[in-house]
Formats: C-alpha cells, structure tokens, sequence
C-alpha cells in the first residue's frame, strides 16, 4: 500500500497542535484529547501497510531504541493489567503510552528525511498561528479571569493553540516548550548559515516573549543554557562555524537581558497580585515566587497537591506501601490520575492527595524504579546516538540539506529540555500535544542520524 505519510504526519501534526487545543480551549470538550491517541494507532497500522522500496535496517543502536522502548511498555501495561484491569489500562494508555507510537513509527521508517524537513518547516506556521490566539488571549480572556477570580488568578489563561480550561489552567508548559523548540531550531539555523542574524532574533525574541505571557518560567531561566549548548555542539555538516567565548558571551548577554526584563515584568504581576514588603527588589520577588519548588514538605492547602521536591521525597518514604515489588515496578499506569471523572487514580484517593504535580512523580508511582530507568535510559540513548559528529562535506550539500540536517542538534538538546522538564512538570505524562511534540521530535532526531549514516555507507560502498 502506497502512503503519503508526508501529507498524513502534516495534518496529524496541525490537528495534535492546533485543532485539539484550540477546541478544548473554546469548548472545554476533553473528548477531543483522545484524537491524537487515535491517530497514533492509525499511524501504526498505515506503517504495517506499508509498501516498503527497500527493506528497513536498524543497526545496533536503534535496535537498542526498539529493545528499551519495547521493555517500558511491555512493563508499564502488564503491572497495569494485573493492578487495576482492562478500563484503567485502556485509560492509561491513552494518557501516557499511547503517543509514543509516533516514535515507534519513525523508528522503524513511516517517513524519510525529506518528510521531516517539511514537517519540521510546518512548525514555523503553527508558531506564526499563536499570536493572534495570544493577543486575542491576553485582551480578552485575562481580564474576563481576573474578573472571575481575583488578580492572583491571572495567570494560565495566555496558551496559544495548546488548550487547557482558560479559568482554571491552561496548558502553558506546553506552549513553553514549544517556543523552547523554535528558539532551538532558529539558532541552530543561524549557526549552519541558512538563516539571518534579523530572523533568528525575531523568532527567539517572539518566542521569549509568549513565555513571559504564559508566565513560563523554567523555560525563561532554562533556555539561555540549551541554547549556549546548541550553539557550542558538534554539527552533522563539516565546516560549520567554529565556536568562540565571543558568539557565546553575546548569547549569554542578550538571553541575561532577556531574563532581567522577564524577571522585572512578572515581579510586577507578582506584588500586583499578592502584593509585598517595600523596596524589595525584582530578583527577590521573583526568588520568593520560587521557594515552594524546593520545600521539601509543601501541600497546597486549598487542593492538596504536593510540590516539586516535595513529590520525591513522599514517594521514597511511601513507595513500598505493598511491598518492595511496588517500588520497583510501579502500582500501574494511571494509579495516580487526579483529573480524571471516568478512572481517577486510587493512590490520590489513598493518600487524599494530588500526586502527579511532575512527570518524574508520576513514573516512580507508576512503573516504579526499574520503569523509570527504562524512560530516562531510552532517552538519555537517544540523546547519545544522535549527538552530532561532523561526518558530512558542506561542499556535498545544498541548503536544504543543510537546513534539514540543522535541525538535527536542535532536537537533541529539545530532547535534553524534556529530560529536565520530568522533576518540574507533569506535561510531559500527561498532555498528548506535549507528547506528540516531544515522541516527532525524538524520532526526527533519529531519521536524520539514519539519512547521515546512510550516506557515508553510501560514500563508502
């Protein structure tokens, strides 16, 4: 069977990043979540049907992708099967297995790299769509929420395309994330050449800009880092600019100025809000804003939801609740679900409180210590093997494939983003646009190490 699985990923990609979010967002119609889900299976079956040119050939180390990816799953859904039946598995699946298909399917060859480069120069217009949703956000949403519930209340309704309920909480992590990946994509563009000085600070400025709206804040302290990293690693392309203090120094200048102002503006929101001791600086306000993350022993009194450190230290004292067994393979998918009506997760029910405020809390109640190895190790192995070496002659290729293979280093430390994000938020377990963004990424990474791979055989043979 002949597949257009180019058109079919770009309309799986809008539908996941715009559509779902957008609708969710107007309409508060949480059915729509489970499309991308569906559309992961689809995916998978059009990859069996497929028609293949040649035959596909994993060497060692994505079959090592394969073999760990298969082991996290096949754990995940027996413990969750034998702990909680076939209803929580199915609900389970949906909320935090079911879109890592999509990795799957590019592992394992649903497109080539020509198809990434144009689902990768789709991203561009989704992130052009977002500022009309956000200014629309901003004048019209904001005040009709702080009218509902206070000044203190003002913040996650500015989302973008990425949904969530604007009077209560809005998936503005994920819209972080996403302007984390342009800014990566953009910078990594600069660095290869294929793009201007101008456009790259445009777009890293615009995208710094909706994180502050969105109030995102491990994204406004994290990204000057990863793009220092960016900038600083090896390419797939020989011969592309050389790294100096210079070029470093000044993105770390322009990201510090970036912060500073982001820093002074959401003090502003903060005194405005909850109000504050005189003369008290920006840089304080906003440390004050940060000392629940680090409380070893916060819960929020009003919904019981426990705080980031805090999550890691109430698991390791209550993980062995029914023996040791649970604390290395988890009480089972969905086991600690506080949102949902139709399978809320019995340890919140247990316990009388919200245990999945992080991903990382969420993967050692739920797949326990020998699953959470598996996921951290299947990424951390994908940020390995694609970590770019130069291998490829500039003077070989043109500019798309050099914009293409540019993007290579881009996903790599996207991937690394996600990583740090899993002791902070839960969106990465729990949010299919999230999800999709993050399993199209990873497996872009991977398609674009087999395209170099291949040519060198090639070059070779």
């Amino acid at each position: 069977m002949s597949i257009n699985s180019a058109l079919w990923l770009q309309i799986y990609t809008v539908i996941t990043l715009v559509f779902c979010g957008v609708v969710q967002y107007f309409t508060g119609i949480l059915a729509v979540l489970w499309l991308p889900v569906v559309m992961a299976f689809v995916t998978t079956g059009f990859l069996l049907m497929q028609t293949r040119r040649t035959p596909l050939e994993l060497d060692l180390s994505e079959m090592m992708v394969l073999v760990i990816y298969l082991c996290f799953v096949v754990l995940a859904l027996i413990s969750t099967v034998l702990q909680g039946g076939i209803t929580v598995t199915i609900i389970g699946i949906k909320n935090e297995v079911g879109m890592s298909l999509v990795l799957f399917c590019l592992l394992l060859g649903f497109c080539r790299e020509s198809q990434i480069f144009r689902i990768s120069r789709l991203l561009y217009w989704i992130f052009y769509a977002q500022f009309p949703l956000v200014i629309y956000q901003v004048l019209i949403v904001l005040p009709q929420r702080v009218a509902m519930r206070g000044e203190d209340e003002k913040w996650d309704s500015v989302v973008g395309t990425f949904g969530g309920d604007p009077m209560g909480g809005g998936n503005t992590a994920v819209m972080g994330m996403f302007c984390l990946l342009i800014m990566l994509m953009k910078l990594s563009e600069l660095k290869h050449g294929v793009t201007t000085w101008r456009s790259a600070a445009v777009h890293i400025g615009l995208a710094f800009v909706l994180c502050v709206l969105g109030e995102v804040k491990f994204i406004i302290l994290l990204s000057p880092f990863l793009m220092a990293l960016v900038w600083s690693m090896p390419s797939w392309v020989k011969g592309v600019s050389k790294v100096t203090l210079k070029t470093l120094l000044i993105i770390f200048a322009v990201m510090g100025g970036l912060i500073t102002i982001a820093i002074m503006v959401l003090s502003a929101g903060y005194s405005s809000a909850f109000g504050g001791e005189t003369g008290k600086s920006s840089l304080s306000i906003f440390l004050d804003s940060l000392d629940y993350i680090f409380d070893t022993n916060y819960i929020m009194a009003a919904t019981g939801e426990l705080g980031r450190l805090t999550t890691i230290f109430f698991w390791a004292k209550h993980s062995d609740m029914w023996g040791i067994s649970s604390m290395l393979f988890g009480y089972g998918l969905n086991a600690t679900n506080s949102g949902s009506a139709v399978s809320a997760g019995y340890l919140n029910i247990i316990f009388r409180l919200v245990l999945d405020s992080t991903s990382l809390s969420m993967l050692l109640w739920e797949v326990g210590l020998v699953g959470t190895t598996l996921f951290i190790g299947l990424l951390l192995w994908i940020v390995r093997i694609t970590w770019p070496r130069p291998l490829l002659d500039v003077n070989d290729l043109d500019k798309d494939d050099i914009q293409l293979l540019c993007y290579g280093p881009a996903f790599t430390v996207f991937i690394i983003g996600c990583l740090l994000s899993l002791p902070y938020s839960q969106t990465l377990m729990i949010i299919p646009l999230l999800q999709f963004l993050f399993y199209l990424v990873s497996g872009s990474a991977l398609v674009i190490r087999r395209t170099v791979h291949r040519s060198i055989r090639r070059e070779y043979e």
